[in-house]
């Protein structure tokens, strides 16, 4: 018995040091996500408002993929030039107590057609909330770079 206590305390304490990640993406069936090469950002974000830096986050880490940003007018004229363009919704749930979790969901949308094209999850969960909202940024921020 002591043993399993020693061992069950040792792992408890290697998740609060590191923490857990999880990530996921799907995409849309037929969708070819390689033909969008651009992105309007700031269009929708759902959840707490108290967490908007954690979208503008999420939208810095976006700008750091392959998709070019630009302004919904630029977004408009690129689609006349039969070009694709993305647009994210970002939302973002965060339990506000130590140890909870923290959920990040992108769905990336067809700017021209509205169509859900693929949706990028990720969740974070550590000893404090800085931490769990960390843990999923930077989950969140290996599956965009995955992807795009």
């Amino acid at each position: 018995m002591r043993i399993f206590v020693s061992n069950f305390l040792m792992a408890l304490c290697a998740l609060g040091l590191n923490g857990c990640a999880t990530s996921k993406s799907v995409v849309a069936t037929g969708a070819d996500v390689s033909k969008y090469e651009y992105v309007v950002l700031g269009t929708a974000s759902e959840g707490d408002a108290t967490l908007d830096d954690l979208v503008m986050q999420v939208d810095n880490e976006i700008s750091k993929t392959r998709l070019t940003i630009v302004s919904p007018a630029e977004g408009a004229s690129l689609i006349k030039q039969g070009k694709y363009v993305l647009s994210p919704q970002t939302n973002i749930k965060s339990e506000k107590w130590d140890g909870g979790h923290t959920y990040i969901t992108i769905t990336f949308y067809d700017y021209d057609t509205g169509q859900r094209v693929i949706v990028l999850k990720s969740s974070g969960i550590g000893l404090t909330v800085a931490q769990d909202q960390g843990i999923a940024l930077k989950s969140i921020r290996k599956k965009l770079l995955e992807v795009f």
